[in-house]
């Protein structure tokens, strides 16, 4: 769907923009319509996966051309209508999703994911996608944030994190060093574990939760792969002299002062360093997490809230201004 479409379906309905999706409340139900290929709409609901329900939905939308494309715990995920199908606007098609549901049996999952209570009076962006909460759950969730991002601006250590981060990075080297010498295989994706290890150690220690957490990640991942060879070139020496533990360590300096093995070790890195990069634009979402980055997500969060349910005594700008 157009931009500028997927801007006036939103209008339409009554939903919020949120980056490339739309979240809101549609007949009572808190969804997310996605605006991609199939733009998907996604909903949380009561139950869980059941074969005969998906059945049941199906062949329902198929009407429109839609399906259920996924459900995963409560979340469900329904493709969007077919163009050669459609019986009217995008928005009768988000509406007939609801309704077809409703009719199935389904309600809104009613549970708030940050105190597990029911009787939620709001919808809004949560760990587990736009869903109903309590309001005051939220409002507490973003004071938590502030509160831990000014406690980290205050009391987070540089060295601390980064003397953190290398033990995690070291940590982060061993699915693929293992992999390496009991089945002579390198796997790219296990190079994405060195730098999440590197950024969680960073957060361990409780390094500051700024841009730096990225940088040191990024470079840990770098540093990752040098010590992934010198790793490698421990186990083959013991292993090819017989030599023990103690020894092979003793011998690594005098090794590592020859230009020669530097070459040879940047040499035969340059595949595990695609792979690198690689893992790091894996885990980007997560080493590129801060702790103002968590404050402001839970600042939007408040800000797309929507009253839901029948005891939405919440109202938007009231309790917006309260908090202000």
């Amino acid at each position: 769907m157009k931009t500028n479409e997927f801007s006036l379906l939103g209008s339409e309905l009554g939903l919020t923009a949120y980056g490339a999706a739309l979240c809101g409340v549609v007949d009572g139900w808190p969804l997310t319509l996605i605006n991609n290929s199939a733009n998907h709409v996604q909903l949380s609901v009561d139950h869980r996966r059941d074969a005969a329900l998906v059945k049941e939905i199906n062949a329902v939308l198929k009407t429109w051309g839609g399906k259920v494309r996924g459900w995963n715990g409560n979340v469900m995920t329904l493709s969007g209508p077919s163009r050669k199908k459609m019986q009217g606007s995008a928005a009768d098609y988000v509406r007939f999703c609801a309704f077809t549901l409703g009719h199935a049996g389904l309600r809104p999952l009613d549970v708030c994911p940050y105190c597990g209570g029911g009787n939620c009076d709001a919808a809004a962006f949560s760990k587990k996608g736009y869903q109903a909460v309590h309001y005051r759950c939220l409002q507490a969730e973003a004071g938590k944030a502030h509160s831990k991002a000014e406690s980290n601006r205050e009391n987070g250590s540089y060295l601390l994190g980064i003397l953190g981060a290398f033990i995690g990075m070291l940590v982060g080297t061993i699915p693929t060093f293992l992999t390496v010498v009991y089945m002579q295989m390198e796997y790219s994706v296990l190079f994405a574990l060195i730098p999440i290890c590197a950024y969680l150690g960073y957060k361990l220690f409780r390094g500051k939760m700024d841009k730096a957490a990225l940088i040191v990640s990024i470079v840990m991942a770098v540093l990752g792969v040098f010590i992934l060879n010198f790793e490698y070139l421990a186990f083959l020496i013991k292993h090819e002299y017989g030599l023990p533990f103690s020894e092979t360590l003793s011998v690594m300096p005098e090794l590592l002062r020859d230009g020669e093995v530097w070459a040879a070790i940047a040499a035969d890195s340059l595949q595990e360093f695609l792979f690198s990069a690689l893992g790091v634009f894996i885990a980007w979402r997560l080493i590129s997490g801060t702790a103002a980055g968590a404050a402001a997500n839970a600042d939007a969060a408040l800000r797309l809230a929507q009253p839901f349910g029948q005891r939405a005594a919440y109202n938007g700008a009231a309790n917006q201004n309260e908090t202000e």
